[in-house]
């Protein structure tokens, strides 16, 4: 497996659990929501534009990765504690 690839899926992976409870601010479509997440990861994690490329493919070419529906979920946890 792509070394780079691998590190996105475990990024992924590792990332549904710390950002599950973080809603995406008031971005509407899934592109917008996905783009603010992306934001946040790079920012936080320090990734390079290559490691934020890896990532943005494993969500494009997948037909079920994404934040859930902001219209229906309801998160235990506020953002701001």
């Amino acid at each position: 497996m792509n070394p780079d690839r691998f590190f996105g899926m475990s990024l992924f992976i590792f990332l549904c659990f710390i950002f599950s409870s973080q809603p995406a601010a008031s971005a509407q479509s899934l592109q917008e929501r996905n783009e603010v997440l992306f934001g946040q990861l790079q920012k936080v994690h320090g990734l390079s534009e290559g490691q934020m490329d890896s990532i943005r493919t494993l969500f494009r070419e997948s037909g079920y990765i994404g934040q859930g529906n902001p219209a229906i979920a309801k998160h235990p946890v506020a953002p701001d504690g």
